[in-house]
């Protein structure tokens, strides 16, 4: 029997294997593919734990609350949760008394202490009496050296009221020129001065967080600070947007109370929300005292204590 090619295929294609070129391209292919999914996976991943980091960094906003309040209250704040006291310079400082008469015991830590220069220390006008004050401010730097207490609020409204008649321009000079040396001064004990913002109400000069802020930037010193009181910001209608103009480097602590009546957070039903995100949004590492009028500090503290961290977690 004739056989021909056709019966044994000799003319179709030979069926063979991949070469080794091919074995070798398909191999990078599948890592490469392997490799997209592992890196898909990893960016993936990457972007949930970022975003969940972003909300808890959120989340913890949560500064320490204390109180502006006499020494004899140290144990009714305690009590309610807030971890530090804000009583004044006269009472705990006391700078007319020898330091070492000082004493320290106290239950609660005392973080700042507040209205700091009497009234008959003037710093601006034709009375303004640097020398004065500076001697003043010796003595309550020493003080709070000895009693560990980092701030002294400068908020004194008395002192830096200007005179009816006087250059206001002048005032700002006479007033920026006293902040440098009393920041020397502070820096020299370990202390901060935080310049405070008042409502026109109390004095007229630096109302605003934005005029407070213009001049610590002129004083340009570490020691030379502000505290932000959202209380007196509310009086002045200013916005938020302050305290992320003056920034993190600038606020370095806050006082709050309700608009109307200076009322503790929860009386009135203020919402401050808004003044804690910009406060969050700048990084505010510092802490937050009630400066507040009280009717009954044992009813109103748990309200306010209650009412904060609200507005806290819910930013």
């Amino acid at each position: 029997m004739r056989h021909t090619g056709q019966e044994h295929g000799l003319h179709s294609t030979p069926r063979q294997g991949k070469s080794w070129q091919d074995r070798t391209y398909s191999s990078i292919n599948a890592i490469s593919m392997e490799m997209k999914l592992i890196l898909k996976g990893m960016i993936t991943l990457a972007a949930v734990f970022f975003t969940s980091a972003g909300s808890i960094a959120q989340q913890l906003f949560r500064p320490e609350l204390g109180v502006c309040a006499s020494m004899k209250d140290t144990d009714l704040v305690a009590r309610h949760g807030f971890l530090f006291i804000q009583p004044t310079v006269s009472e705990y400082l006391k700078p007319n008394d020898p330091v070492d008469s000082l004493k320290l015991t106290k239950s609660l830590p005392v973080y700042a202490c507040n209205v700091f220069l009497p009234g008959s220390l003037k710093a601006v006008g034709p009375e303004a009496d640097h020398d004065g004050i500076l001697s003043h401010s010796a003595n309550v730097f020493a003080h709070a050296q000895k009693t560990g207490v980092g701030i002294v609020v400068f908020g004194s409204g008395g002192s830096r009221r200007v005179p009816e008649g006087y250059d206001r321009q002048e005032a700002i000079e006479q007033f920026t020129s006293l902040a440098g040396k009393m920041a020397k001064l502070a820096a020299s004990y370990g202390v901060v001065i935080c310049l405070e913002n008042l409502n026109s109400g109390e004095t007229n000069l630096f109302n605003t967080v934005e005029e407070a802020y213009g001049i610590a930037k002129r004083v340009n010193h570490p020691n030379f600070k502000l505290l932000v009181d959202i209380y007196h910001m509310l009086k002045e209608h200013e916005s938020p947007q302050r305290i992320v103009e003056a920034g993190r480097e600038f606020v370095y602590h806050v006082d709050i109370a309700e608009k109307e009546n200076r009322t503790a957070p929860g009386v009135a039903g203020d919402d401050f929300r808004p003044y804690l995100r910009a406060l969050r949004k700048i990084g505010y590492t510092g802490k937050i005292a009630l400066e507040c009028r009280f009717d009954d500090m044992a009813i109103e503290l748990p309200v306010a204590m209650k009412e904060l961290t609200l507005q806290l977690e819910t930013l």
